[in-house]
Formats: structure tokens, sequence, C-alpha cells
């Protein structure tokens, strides 16, 4: 599925599981929740940019980069232990959008507000309790399942602008 999205470029908005191993590990590193990895003694590495010909983004010591005196350092180099990660290589761990943006928060919303409109298709109307064989008695249903959605949002919204009820607005008409 990531190797599709990749290939349409398409930027994959999938939380990591972290019921299922506790730590993520890549490459000897540990990585933390939001995709960003952690040094040895537990501090989160600095992101240094990205490398656009290799398509993969730096990463480097949080104590050079910080100028501060690391208790073990992991690296004799002046300049700091480095790591890199590339979304080619693990699109799950390592998405496009970076999982603590301001950018990822709002596709996030987006799309948990498609998977509500989905269950709300499959369960609430039982799309999948259907016995069409055709694909035109599964179009037809999908649009009237989309044309129930769409009432029922007008009826919230009239709910909550105090606009009166369906049975007393007919009742209204009927008696103008």
């Amino acid at each position: 599925i990531y190797t599709l999205l990749e290939h349409d470029d398409v930027s994959a908005i999938i939380d990591l599981n972290l019921r299922r191993s506790g730590k993520l590990v890549y490459n000897d590193m540990e990585i933390g929740s939001d995709g960003v990895p952690v040094c040895p003694i537990g501090r989160k590495m600095i992101g240094w940019g990205k490398c656009p010909g290799r398509q993969r983004v730096k990463w480097r010591c949080p104590a050079k980069v910080g100028k501060w005196e690391c208790p073990h350092p992991c690296s004799p180099s002046e300049y700091g232990r480095t790591f890199y990660t590339s979304t080619s290589d693990n699109p799950r761990l390592f998405p496009r959008v970076r999982r603590d943006s301001k950018e990822w928060k709002q596709r996030y919303a987006l799309r948990t507000g498609v998977e509500r409109c989905i269950k709300r298709q499959k369960v609430d109307y039982k799309l999948e309790a259907s016995e069409g064989r055709s694909s035109r008695h599964w179009n037809i249903r999908v649009y009237l399942i989309a044309m129930c959605q769409h009432a029922d949002a007008w009826l919230e919204e009239a709910r909550k602008a105090n606009l009166p009820s369906l049975d007393e607005w007919f009742a209204s008409q009927l008696t103008a």
C-alpha cells in the first residue's frame, strides 16, 4: 500500500501502533512516537534539514547542536553523530509530513472525519449488508446514502440554529 501511495505521490497520514511493539527501533536507533530518532542518552535528535538529492532527512546529535557536554558521547567526531531517515525506506515510520508538525495535525483531523463518514455509510446505513450484485445497484445505494447524510447534516444545522422541527414546520405549512 505504501509503495502504491508513494508511486502516486500521496502523503500517507497513518499513526504508529505503539501498543504492539512498545518502542520502535530502526537501524539500531530508537525512534520516538513522533518519528524523531532518540539518541542513546534518551534525548531527541535535532532535525538538520532535508537532503533533496537523496530524498532523506538528516538528524544530528543534540549535544553538538546545543553546544553542551554529553555525559556519554556516542561519536568521537566534532560534528557529532548523524542519522538519516528516508520515506522510501519505511513510509509508515517516516512519512513525508512530520508527525509533530501543524500540517500533520490538520491532515489527521481530515482523515478522522473521512473515517467517521465511511463508518456512517457502512454501519449506520448498512451498506455492507446490501445484497446487490451489480455496480448499478451499489452506485444507486451509495448515492441515496450520501443524500441521507446530507439531509442529516441539514437537520443538525437547523437544530443548532434553533429552527423549528420538521413536524412544526409541516404543521405551520398546513395551517397557512
